[in-house]
């Protein structure tokens, strides 16, 4: 079938070089170009239709980083800039000669009246013109079977990552409920609920992108926005809000308020390209494109926090020395509020992350307890509530990570038992659902020179305080 396609396009073009050749008409819109002649550039508009007749030409075009791909090379029989041309849209390329090269170009005002003076004509350029859309049709066919391959190998990864899942879900039950562990095993069922959080994040976040990531075609304005998803930080709930009411006139015509809440999650630049392509890519598209790239990233950040687990049993089982650095531990807030963004969703998240001082630490560890805390204020809020979780720093020596609740509080009874190796409550029936990550939080925080105080509020829930120095490595 290419061989054949290919032949009827060579038919064609001969036709169409006769014609120019017997009309001297037509030869005014002939133009040479040497090699390395730039036809148009990335971001010009195009004037002119060109019909490639003889040499080649290459399209490229440059990413937001500076890098340069090129895309597609074009022989004779291909028309250059053809969407554009019909859309009046800028041109997303720039078209460079590979070689002399010569092409027919034609205005958009002309083409009518070449092709009202030159009715043998018509016919020719409108199939020349189908067949070259045919081609590319026919390009991101292969692309899409290429992504559909893709998408089948990570849907049998999560098929497994499912499998280990749930035998580790198993295996974490087991050694929770047995009276007596000796130390290994009591190491062992820390770790299993440690992962627990970070590999059920990525067990989601995999399935969703299984769903959407099948839907991905080549087209510039989707890489612009899925690589926006790839670097998206978390919004809190007063902002999406705020964002919601902007969100409402710079989209008057989205209804759906699911639609709205994700557009209120999106950085400005995205919205921009939105606005920017509604024309030409549906809306639907475009914010599924950036919810793909929001989900591989919820995948990268779980997966090196199931690595820095690893690493750090093993560490603790060799008595080898563990690796510190200096960290921002608002960085590492933000990217577990992303990995529970799915635990979070129902819950009005207040963020006041102030400006604090980079400490010696280990950032893995350390998100780890900000996700047994946010998941034990899951546990007591399952019918929605306010978290806030706030960061300052106490003169130039100390800094203070404060999570709040509007839960039922701990009873006095048990508030200072919380932190025992052993000690739960989710397997009792109790509401507010404290669990074995605790003893493991507040054992992080002691080897990082910190420590944590528990308190009720006043006004109903519990508060969560980190204290931990700011000390160099």
């Amino acid at each position: 079938m290419p061989t054949k396609a290919f032949s009827d396009r060579q038919e064609l073009l001969k036709f169409i070089r006769r014609a120019i050749t017997e009309s001297p008409e037509l030869q005014q819109f002939l133009r040479t170009f040497s090699k390395d002649e730039v036809l148009f550039r990335q971001g010009d508009p195009i004037p002119h239709l060109y019909l490639l007749l003889e040499g080649e030409v290459i399209l490229n075009h440059q990413r937001e980083d500076g890098t340069e791909l090129d895309l597609i090379t074009l022989s004779p029989g291909h028309f250059i800039g053809l969407v554009a041309f019909t859309t009046g849209n800028h041109s997303l390329t720039t078209c460079r000669c590979t070689q002399n090269t010569i092409a027919l170009c034609i205005r958009q005002d002309e083409y009518e009246t070449i092709m009202t003076n030159h009715p043998k004509l018509s016919n020719p350029v409108q199939k020349l013109m189908l067949s070259n859309m045919a081609d590319r049709f026919q390009k991101n066919v292969q692309l899409e079977s290429k992504m559909n391959a893709l998408n089948k190998q990570l849907e049998d990864e999560g098929e497994q990552l499912k499998e280990a899942y749930e035998q580790l879900e198993s295996s974490h039950q087991k050694l929770v409920h047995q009276e007596k562990m000796a130390t290994l095993g009591e190491l062992v069922a820390g770790f299993a609920h440690e992962v627990n959080n970070p590999a059920a994040a990525l067990l989601r976040s995999s399935e969703m992108l299984k769903s959407n990531f099948g839907e991905m075609h080549l087209n510039d304005a989707f890489s612009q926005i899925f690589k926006l998803g790839l670097e998206s930080k978390p919004v809190s709930s007063t902002d999406i809000r705020t964002n919601m009411l902007q969100i409402q006139k710079q989209f008057p015509w989205v209804k759906e308020r699911s639609q709205i809440r994700k557009l209120a999650q999106m950085p400005d630049e995205a919205l921009a390209l939105i606005l920017k392509h509604k024309k030409k890519v549906g809306l639907d598209q475009m914010v599924q494109q950036f919810e793909s790239g929001k989900f591989i990233h919820n995948i990268q950040v779980a997966s090196e926090r199931i690595a820095n687990l690893v690493k750090s049993l093993k560490s603790y089982s060799r008595h080898d020395n563990n690796e510190w650095e200096e960290i921002d531990i608002r960085e590492g807030i933000n990217d577990t509020i992303l990995i529970l963004s799915n635990r979070l969703k129902y819950l009005n998240v207040e963020l006041d992350l102030k400006e604090i001082p980079k400490t010696c630490g280990k950032m893995g560890e350390l998100n780890q307890v900000w996700t047994n805390i946010l998941v034990n204020a899951c546990d007591v809020l399952p019918n929605g509530g306010d978290i806030t979780i706030k960061t300052k720093a106490e003169s130039d020596f100390k800094i203070v990570v404060e999570i709040t609740d509007n839960g039922p509080g701990i009873p006095e009874k048990i508030i200072d038992r919380i932190f025992e190796p052993n000690f739960t409550t989710k397997n009792q029936g109790a509401e507010f659902g404290l669990g074995l990550g605790l003893a493991i939080s507040n054992e992080i925080v002691r080897q990082h020179g910190g420590f944590i105080k528990v308190s009720n509020l006043e006004s109903g829930g519990a508060s969560f305080k980190i204290i931990l120095p700011v000390r160099d490595c």
